[in-house]
């Protein structure tokens, strides 16, 4: 069986460790990194990245324009982008940059966990755009998808 390889890129040690360890739980060779440079050359060799999950804040970059770059490198893996700002808007730009999963911190991780243990990597990858936040998780329909 092919290893899955994830990345946790958070500038915080404390959540990057935390973040970390719950990757491996979950069955995950876990790369960590500190700023969006670092995250992209941790994974610079990596040929097979199943799942990122990026902190909105980072010191060079923002999770968006992580997210962007990891699309690009890897259209296949799972995208999730974390922070503590629940704004509509700023789901909608994760989601048009090629996030697949927004979360609000801190609630969610442990939801989070569940899903990457239950359920299949690609289903997850297929699946609608998703907010996880304290009221569980849910779709994220944009206003063109509401007509």
């Amino acid at each position: 069986m092919a290893e899955k390889r994830a990345l946790v890129v958070d500038d915080n040690p404390a959540n990057r460790d935390f973040l970390e360890r719950l990757m491996s739980m979950a069955g995950f060779q876990v790369s960590g990194a500190m700023t969006g440079q670092a995250a992209l050359d941790a994974c610079a060799d990596c040929t097979d990245l199943k799942l990122a999950l990026i902190d909105m804040e980072l010191p060079d970059m923002n999770g968006i324009q992580l997210t962007s770059r990891l699309r690009e490198m890897y259209p296949k893996a799972l995208l999730v982008v974390a922070t503590m700002h629940d704004e509509r808007s700023l789901m909608e730009s994760v989601f048009l940059k090629g996030g697949n999963i927004f979360l609000v911190k801190p609630h969610g991780f442990m939801e989070l966990f569940k899903r990457l243990t239950t359920v299949d990597l690609a289903v997850l990858r297929e699946a609608e755009a998703m907010v996880i936040d304290q009221y569980g998780p849910r779709p994220f329909f944009t206003a063109s998808s509401q007509v």
